[in-house]
């Protein structure tokens, strides 16, 4: 684990390119950050701060938006700013964009981060404070758990941390062919996951095929209204 108490002595401030220096500047500022500082010639360079941080940004002849560039920052509350985000762009743009670019990624509760791609399609990865996070994607690694119980962790590292929602597919379909001796709580959880992947990737049929699955399992409501509220579904 990292060591949060330590004095920092030295500052890192991430430095990403952009096609654009206003219209990134714009995007950013639309999420609440302070526009500190903006230059056009004979150069394009930019910096917005927010909570104490600050992102720099250079233009750089001819480049588009299909680099990937990308950093870290760490909020007390990633769930909060994920609100709030979604909330600005929502205002602004009419929508909250979940493909292309900009686009935010969807974050499920009880997660601990999610991914901002800008208009210059750099990705920040927002990441709350703590040791939850690292503790989640360390589960995954636990060999000590059922094979589908297993395959659940990786397809949610694959699906919140690593924005392969395909991965996350293959990973949950293997596992639930082999499923059968998988107690219904598990199973349940398991269809829930690949029924909201479903969705999300406009495979109506086979998200309506998962949720007569689950019907079947005959789960108690209680815990069928649980496992759905965690997993942010009311499919």
């Amino acid at each position: 684990m990292t060591d949060n108490t330590r004095k920092k002595v030295w500052t890192t401030i991430p430095g990403l390119p952009c096609a654009s220096i206003e219209e990134t500047l714009s995007f950013w500022e639309m999420l609440g950050f302070e526009i500190t500082y903006k230059q056009t010639r004979p150069y394009q360079y930019g910096v917005v701060e927010r909570g104490g941080s600050a992102i720099h940004f250079g233009g750089f002849k001819g480049m588009g938006t299909a680099q990937y560039h990308g950093c870290l920052v760490a909020v007390p509350d990633a769930a909060e700013v994920y609100r709030e985000f979604t909330e600005r762009m929502k205002a602004k743009l009419g929508r909250v964009p979940h493909t292309g670019q900009p686009r935010i990624s969807r974050m499920k509760p009880g997660t601990t981060r999610f991914t901002l791609t800008d208009v210059s399609g750099n990705g920040i990865i927002f990441i709350g404070l703590g040791d939850k996070d690292q503790e989640t994607w360390e589960e995954a690694d636990n060999e000590h758990q059922s094979p589908l119980r297993k395959a659940i962790t990786q397809a949610t590292r694959f699906r919140d941390y690593k924005e392969d929602e395909k991965a996350a597919v293959k990973i949950l379909d293997v596992a639930l062919k082999k499923a059968a001796h998988e107690d219904k709580v598990t199973m349940a959880e398991a269809l829930i996951i690949r029924m909201d992947l479903a969705s999300v990737m406009g495979d109506h049929d086979y998200a309506a095929e998962c949720n007569l699955q689950l019907n079947k399992l005959d789960l108690p409501e209680g815990d069928m209204k649980r496992l759905k509220e965690q997993h942010g579904t009311s499919m």
